[in-house]
């Protein structure tokens, strides 16, 4: 009886996986790169940053260094209680840089507050361009990034992700973390071009400042109110048209964690945040996933009980292994990025229980950062 219920469930979530990342991989097809316009609307570029001392200068000496005109866009730091020479770094590009702009926001008067949706949306009330981009302070942007990004925009468009890769270190686990980054924005990118907006980057994002307040900006301080909730909300409201940046000179690149424990903490603080959608067949769709990681991992723990179970499992396994090699690779080849096989096929058997682990912690647990509990 056990072995019936185990093996049907695997097969229907099987299928659903499946389905799912050839839709991801469909997506990528539709992406378009930006059409060249003469149009160069006024940009904010907003950055929070909060103890970032070691990457802020880097950060913004990359996007002094843009292609867009000088006198078309300003760059705004949001200080976000930093206790390091974060605040003073960022003013001594600021005399030298009239285009460079600092704020800072108020000590932290309530526990528990998500601050980084607090500090982009004080970072919006203080802009003046009509189009706002989003990037961290541990990023760098490609030259070209505001002029590819601010392309996308018609009419229509009224939100636009960018690609982000993780810097190599030349370690085997930065290998593997990079493989794992490179499936979740191509997840994204296909989820976009496929027409179902779920997942985007923060590091890489721009919208239009009439769209944010239209929707009453993040509507609320919790950290779940962020780019991918705003992105959702777009959506689902049909405000306009929500895109994708496939140009392979438009990728942001942002540090990777180098060590498991950094890395584990990061994907519960995302895992965390999840939840919080205005279209609820998002969460559905999601509950789904996480169905077949959790359901697979059942069965393979149930092996040395049902050992008629191993043939099933080794075929779902193999076939989660070739849909998600094929569209890895195609997402790769978008934004020039290589998936070493030996690496791939390592990540691939750490995939199930570092999905099944983190996302479950991620849902009980709060969520810290640079010493704070953060309210989902």
């Amino acid at each position: 009886m056990i072995e019936t219920i185990a093996l049907a469930l695997l097969s229907m979530v099987t299928i659903y996986y499946v389905y799912f990342i050839t839709r991801v991989r469909i997506g990528l097809y539709s992406l378009r790169n930006a059409s060249p316009g003469a149009a160069q609307p006024i940009v904010t570029v907003i950055v929070a940053a909060r103890d970032e001392e070691k990457s802020i200068g880097p950060c913004l000496q990359s996007l002094i260094q843009q292609t867009y005109p000088v006198a078309k866009y300003e760059i705004i730091i949001i200080d976000d209680g930093s206790t390091d020479k974060t605040a003073s770094i960022v003013r001594s590009f600021a005399d030298r840089y009239s285009n460079i702009h600092l704020h800072s926001l108020p000590a932290v008067t309530e526990r528990g507050i998500g601050r980084k949706p607090i500090a982009i949306a004080a970072g919006i009330d203080h802009a003046e361009g009509e189009i706002i981009l989003t990037t961290d302070a541990d990023c760098i942007a490609p030259p070209r990034w505001i002029d590819i990004m601010v392309r996308h925009f018609d009419d229509q468009t009224v939100f636009v992700a960018g690609p982000v890769a993780e810097q190599d270190s030349g370690k085997f686990f930065s290998k593997l973390e990079q493989l794992e980054f490179l499936g979740l924005i191509t997840t994204g990118a296909g989820l976009i071009g496929s027409g179902m907006p779920i997942i985007c980057n923060g590091a890489n994002l721009a919208y239009r400042k009439k769209a944010f307040y239209s929707l009453g900006g993040f509507s609320g301080n919790g950290s779940s109110n962020d780019d991918e909730s705003l992105m959702n909300r777009m959506a689902m409201r049909n405000i306009g048209r929500i895109a994708f940046a496939p140009e392979s000179d438009s990728v942001i690149i942002t540090k990777s964690s180098n060590t498991l424990t950094s890395f584990l903490r990061q994907r519960i603080r995302w895992a965390n945040k999840r939840g919080h959608y205005e279209d609820k067949s998002i969460l559905v769709t999601l509950v789904c996933l996480y169905l077949f990681f959790l359901v697979f991992f059942i069965n393979l723990l149930l092996i040395p009980l049902e050992h008629r179970l191993l043939l099933p499992v080794i075929i779902a396994f193999a076939g989660k292994v070739i849909v998600d090699y094929f569209t890895l690779r195609s997402g790769a080849r978008l934004f020039r990025q290589h998936v070493p096989l030996f690496h791939f096929i390592v990540a691939e058997l750490l995939h199930v229980p570092y999905i099944v682990i983190a996302a479950a912690i991620g849902q009980v647990s709060s969520m810290q950062w640079k010493g704070r509990s953060l309210r989902r």
